[in-house]
This record gives C-alpha cells, sequence and structure tokens, in this order.
C-alpha cells in the first residue's frame, strides 16, 4: 500500500498530537498549534486526530481483583512511572509479569493513560510507563529508548518495597503504547528480552526528507526485526492511524498477529472512559494470554469462535495463529 503524503503528515500528527490523555486531554488549541508546526494542509479534517468513542451508559469497564493500585515516581527512574497492586504480598506464588507503555503524543506525564493502566496492573501486572509522576513544565517528548531504560532499570534491581521485587517476573514483559507511543514500541520492539508487542491506534511511517516530520527512528523496512507476538488495534476509518496500522499487518507476515479494528471509536478509542474501556479490555486480555498464559484470555483471540471475532463491534484479521 503506497503512502500518499498527507497520510505521511497525518502520521506525523498522529506522533505530535493524536493521543488520549485520561488525565489531561489535549484541547482544540494544542491540536491546532501542534498541527501548525508541522505544516499539515489547509483544510485537512482534524476530526481524525480527535475522534473518540462515545461512553456507553452502564457499570462500564471493572477492574481485576487487585483493584488498589499504587502510582509513584519510579524509585530511581524519575524519568518514569510505577503501577502495581498494593496487595502483591497477598499473592503467595503468582507473579506479576510486567508491561511498559508509551504514551501517545509521546506525554512526558506517566498518569496521562492511567484508566488503562490501572485496569491493567489490577490484574495482576506490574505497569512502567514513560513518562514523570510529576511533569516538569515544558518537559520534552519521551523516546523509544526510554521503554529499553524501563527494562533495564528492573534488570538492575530496583530499591522497591518489600517483597515487591521478588513478585516481579523479569522474564515475562510487553511493551505497548497508543499513537506516538506505538511508535516507541515498535522502537523498542526489538530488544531480546521483549515477548510481545501492542500498538495501538499508530502504526510506522516513513520519515521524509523534511527533519522536523521525522519523529520516530523506525520505518517500514524494520518491521521485519519484529520478533514477538503482536497485537494490532485501532478505532477504524475515522483514526487517523487507520492507514498506518493496515499497512504495518500487511508487511508482517513473519510473527503471530492480531489485527482488532473497532470501527467508529476513532484515534482516541475509549482510553477515556470508565478504566480505559473496551480498549483497555482488549490490551489486558491479550497480556494475560501473551505473559500469563490464561486460557480464558486466550479464547478473546484464538478458535473460530473467539471472543473478538463473535463481538459484532470488531472486524479481527489473524496471522500465524494455530
Amino acid at each position: 500500500m503506497k503512502l500518499t503524503t498527507s497520510l505521511f503528515m497525518a502520521s506525523a500528527a498522529i506522533a505530535l498530537t493524536g493521543c488520549a490523555s485520561d488525565t489531561i486531554p489535549p484541547s482544540s488549541s494544542e491540536v491546532s498549534s501542534d498541527v501548525n508546526e508541522i505544516g499539515l494542509p489547509a483544510g485537512m479534517d482534524m476530526s481524525k486526530l480527535t475522534s473518540a468513542a462515545p461512553e456507553p451508559d452502564g457499570p462500564g469497564t471493572p477492574l481485576g481483583p487487585l483493584a488498589d493500585i499504587n502510582i509513584i515516581e519510579a524509585p530511581g527512574l524519575p524519568t518514569h512511572t510505577l503501577y502495581y497492586p498494593s496487595e502483591y504480598a497477598d499473592l503467595n506464588d503468582t507473579s506479576l509479569p510486567v508491561l511498559v507503555w508509551g504514551n501517545g503524543a509521546c506525554r512526558n506525564n506517566g498518569k496521562s493513560f492511567e484508566k488503562t493502566l490501572t485496569k491493567v496492573a489490577s490484574h495482576g501486572f506490574v505497569v512502567i510507563a514513560v513518562g514523570y509522576f510529576d511533569p516538569p513544565q515544558n518537559a520534552q517528548r519521551t523516546t523509544g529508548s526510554q521503554m529499553i531504560e524501563a527494562i533495564d532499570w528492573l534488570s538492575d534491581g530496583p530499591s522497591l518495597s518489600d517483597g515487591l521485587p521478588e513478585k516481579i517476573d523479569t522474564s515475562r514483559i510487553a511493551v505497548m503504547g497508543q499513537s506516538c507511543g506505538g511508535l516507541m514500541t515498535l522502537e523498542a520492539s526489538s530488544d531480546p528480552r521483549v515477548d510481545t508487542i501492542g500498538v495501538i491506534n499508530s502504526g510506522a511511517f516513513n520519515p521524509g526528507s523534511a527533519p522536523r516530520m521525522s519523529l520516530s527512528s523506525f520505518a517500514k523496512d524494520d518491521l521485519e526485526k519484529v520478533h514477538t507476538p503482536a497485537l494490532y488495534i485501532n478505532g477504524g476509518t475515522n483514526d487517523t492511524a487507520f492507514e498506518n496500522s493496515n499497512d504495518d499487518v500487511e508487511r508482517l507476515n513473519h510473527i503471530p498477529l492480531f489485527y482488532g479494528v473497532m470501527e467508529g471509536a476513532g484515534h482516541i478509542a475509549t482510553h477515556r472512559h470508565k478504566n480505559g474501556g473496551r480498549f483497555a479490555e482488549v490490551i489486558t486480555a491479550w497480556l494475560e494470554w501473551q505473559l500469563k498464559d490464561d486460557a480464558d484470555a486466550a479464547s478473546w483471540f484464538k478458535g473460530d469462535d473467539c471472543g473478538l471475532c463473535e463481538d459484532p463491534a470488531w472486524t479481527v484479521e489473524r496471522k500465524n495463529f494455530d
């Protein structure tokens, strides 16, 4: 699939503005300012950058069994934010796999996706979000290398609450991110310690000749370096990342891959909904399958009658599944 100039520049805008922030959603003026920085074509449809799913009535997405989550500055790594269940000491022989997360817009705020990440942590995961717990003014945008920093930090044995380091399973690590965080994820995906990736409302693009548009070091040709199972989900044709996600999926033929499209959810999708909504549920189920070998979670993705296959809200494609 050939990427047009307009699509390429829209991809650049994904990295700058397309991310939902649960705690500080970007204002229209912020979006307009960022778009003007990269010189998008006049009259481009901005709705695909700010599109989101309406939150349905009802109780919403529930948290998991470990609903009391501590959110703190990562000790010794102040550029990152740590999420973990406060009841970890009661888990007996159960360990906590790891998710390293990159925010949309590469926002340097570790609580930008607090709803989604709290949902994940409540199912028995440690989450390290790239971004400050208390961001300073004019904090720089985050990068894929900071995901590797998080993995290194864990490997070095950080000073954490009593008993927590022994509960963390550093042999089971996922990297995931939304929008620009998805580009960060792809940059970090070649690390051999990574067991699975999630590219959420995102997809790789080729840097152009204009340096200001080269927002990621990861290009389409680098997709061949991805070595783990991959989850790609987006919000359909009104998600500005839709075409780039499609193109990635078309090229990724050497790994197990699940591609889910929730038509109409848009670029911000459900990340602002209670506990991250449907997207957080899918992300959590993928992690429970990939990092915990949970059979119930696997049924969301595997089999002719898989949960998402049968869900009318989702259109799915699978590659290299048994």
